[in-house]
């Protein structure tokens, strides 16, 4: 079983459910699940220290839909890239949209990893690899 903390951005229910089965069945068990864009960066910035750049109860990878309401996963990104903090955390998107420019727009945040919904086991243990979580 993987220890290492998952934070999961995903406003939907089904894909929740779906991506957390799957990840389940690759004993990745320790996931926190945030709802929307505005949820993830309130969870995050909880959990770092004040005045320090200690981040121990970060997650180590943040699993990110695309197109959620309030904050969307590319305002997401960019939030996360402009705090020191959290801006090295590993993200691999996992999105419906075959655009080729949101892929281009991921590559250019720094995404790691751009997964098609549903999450496909041996996808996603391959992204894994690229970010040397696995």
């Amino acid at each position: 079983m993987n220890l290492w903390p998952v934070l999961l951005v995903e406003d939907q229910p089904d894909d929740q459910f779906l991506t957390l089965r799957t990840l389940k069945k690759l004993k990745i068990n320790n996931v926190d699940v945030a709802n929307e864009g505005e949820e993830a960066l309130r969870y995050l910035r909880d959990r770092v220290v004040p005045g320090t750049t200690q981040s121990s109860l970060l997650p180590e990878l943040i699993i990110l839909d695309l197109r959620m309401p309030k904050v969307d996963g590319f305002q997401f990104l960019e939030l996360v890239n402009a705090d020191d903090r959290i801006k090295e955390i590993p993200v691999i998107v996992l999105s419906s949209s075959p655009q080729e420019s949101d892929k281009a727009r991921c590559r250019e945040l720094g995404v790691k990893a751009y997964l098609k919904k549903p999450l496909e086991i041996d996808a996603f243990d391959r992204a894994l690899k690229k970010v040397q979580l696995a």
